[in-house]
């Protein structure tokens, strides 16, 4: 749990705001402050005394109907009654049968909708999610088009004077002469609950009210809230803080005991551990509060799970960008020849595929997948080396750094199905290759595919310990909670910082570690996980 600490809805009411904190977590027991009583009863109205254009909400459906009826009638709007359009497959001649008088559930496009012009409305269909246009679009019809010849009744457009003035732009100008900006919606098709049924029907509801589920994430300057029907937890919460401030909320039917939180809530809060901002973001975090007397090289690992569908998740990363090495498993290239799609701007590119990395296991060259991929600032001194003596069926990629931190990194890829039998002797085949090159620190990364959380014997962390190297990770790096991306270092106390960063696109997250050219300089040396 991260807390945030400026409220951006109620930012200019601070009194409301500290209010509304206080109530969303208030037990169903538990009365109200005197303080907080007397700061909403402030808000509370008389129904007759708030104005009919401002959204009211309620608890409930048949609420909201009755409210939309009872305010369409007392506003006097000239009404057009459109029905759905409801068709059904006749099996003996394949042709469309039109239904009459078909009822609908909740969850379909309405059975009649009451437009007029100057009635609110909400779509209630994503129609065009780039464009605004979707469930929970506000607006208040400002025209409404017939189809030509058909009479007033039969309608083929509704145009809408949206809430949100940039929404719908891909929807405006569809009257063939017509100079107005309005937003015109069409006929929506869908399969109905009832099997085999299409209806045709205009995606939107009236909204002079709404339930307190649908506003849920909204914010408005003014509102009407009931409180009559509230039915669970945390329902007044949500209904009572829409408002940017106190005085453009209206209360009716006020009962104190209607606002409570789930207890459940609370206790899972108290239980929820606490993170900061540094953790979540420590290479960032890293860059703009440290003061190096010394170089660092910041060597990052990340199995991405295919650079083809994700190699603009990496380009926009928060954090990989920061990496002065870094090295990418499973990269899922095949061929000799890597497409510059795959480059990265300002970087080297140093790639293995897996249909190379096998000699004797022909089964492993000739599958999908896998693959490495080293990715070196193109500022830095370094020079790859793809092949060692004896090093025969290893997925693996190999950069020795001479500047502005010496050090030789190594990224490998163990596949879940290569049996120990062939990983291991590689790998120390490996790790003997690289000690003769003579260059400190030695840093072997990658997914390993042995999880150091769970019990039982680590064959490949034994193997690194008896040769002097130290694990650096000690969290989970996947969504399992498991810890299959390891970082090796021979070097332990050449390592200012290491741990785990955060992603969205694959089922690992990335690990790192930041280097220093002298022990003195890492004599602070902290772990963020």
């Amino acid at each position: 749990m991260v807390n945030l600490t400026e409220i951006m809805r109620q930012k200019d009411d601070r009194a409301f705001a500290q209010l509304l904190n206080r109530i969303r977590t208030k037990k169903k027991t538990d009365p109200l402050s005197v303080d907080d009583a007397a700061l909403l009863t402030q808000a509370v109205a008389e129904f007759k005394d708030c104005p009919p254009d401002v959204l009211h909400i309620f608890a409930t459906n048949k609420e909201v109907d009755a409210h939309n009826a009872a305010t369409v009638t007392a506003l006097r709007l000239q009404v057009v009654n459109i029905p759905a359009e409801d068709y059904r497959k006749d099996p003996r001649t394949g042709g469309m049968v039109i239904l009459t008088d078909l009822k609908g559930n909740s969850r379909d496009l309405p059975d009649n909708i009451q437009a007029a012009q100057g009635a609110r409305v909400m779509v209630t269909r994503n129609l065009d999610t780039e464009d605004g246009i979707v469930n929970g679009t506000f607006g208040t019809i400002a025209n409404i088009v017939p189809i030509a010849g058909c009479g007033p009744t039969t309608v083929k457009l509704i145009g809408l004077q949206l809430d949100n003035p940039t929404a719908g732009q891909k929807f405006r100008r569809k009257i063939a002469g017509a100079t107005d900006d309005l937003v015109y919606i069409e006929r929506f098709e869908e399969q109905m609950s009832k099997r085999g049924v299409v209806r045709r029907q205009f995606p939107m509801k009236l909204a002079f009210g709404c339930t307190a589920h649908k506003v849920q994430g909204m914010t408005m300057k003014s509102a009407v809230v009931c409180l009559k029907r509230v039915f669970e937890s945390g329902m007044a919460y949500v209904a009572l803080s829409r408002t940017t401030s106190l005085e453009g909320l209206r209360i009716i039917d006020f009962e104190e005991k209607k606002i409570y939180a789930d207890p459940n809530v609370t206790t899972a809060m108290e239980n929820m551990s606490h993170a900061s901002f540094r953790s979540t973001r420590p290479l960032l975090h890293f860059v703009k509060s440290a003061e190096h007397a010394a170089p660092t090289l910041t060597v990052v690992h990340h199995n991405a799970e295919g650079l083809p569908p994700h190699m603009e998740d990496l380009k926009s990363h928060h954090e990989l960008g920061l990496a002065d090495v870094l090295c990418v498993t499973e990269t899922h290239l095949s061929g000799s020849f890597v497409s510059p799609k795959f480059q990265l701007e300002g970087y080297d590119m140093f790639a293995r595929n897996r249909h190379v990395s096998y000699t004797n296991r022909v089964d492993m060259a000739t599958k999908d997948g896998g693959g490495v991929a080293v990715y070196c600032r193109s500022s830095l001194q370094a020079e790859a080396r793809r092949y060692f003596h004896d090093v025969t069926d290893l997925e693996f990629s190999v950069v020795k750094v001479e500047s502005p931190v010496r050090a030789l990194i190594a990224a490998v890829y163990r596949p879940p199905n290569l049996g120990l039998d062939t990983f291991l002797p590689n790998m120390q085949s490996l790790l003997d290759s690289l000690e003769t090159m003579d260059c400190q620190p030695v840093v072997v990364c990658g997914d390993f595919n042995e999880d150091l959380l769970s019990r039982g014997k680590k064959a490949i962390r034994e193997l690194f310990h008896s040769r002097g190297y130290s694990q650096l990770v000690s969290a989970a790096t996947t969504e399992k909670q498991t810890l299959i991306d390891h970082i090796y270092i021979s070097r332990p106390e050449l390592c200012l910082q290491s741990g785990v960063l955060q992603t969205y696109h694959s089922y690992h997250v990335p690990v790192y570690c930041i280097l220093t050219s002298s022990a003195v300089g890492a004599s602070a040396l902290f772990v963020v996980e």
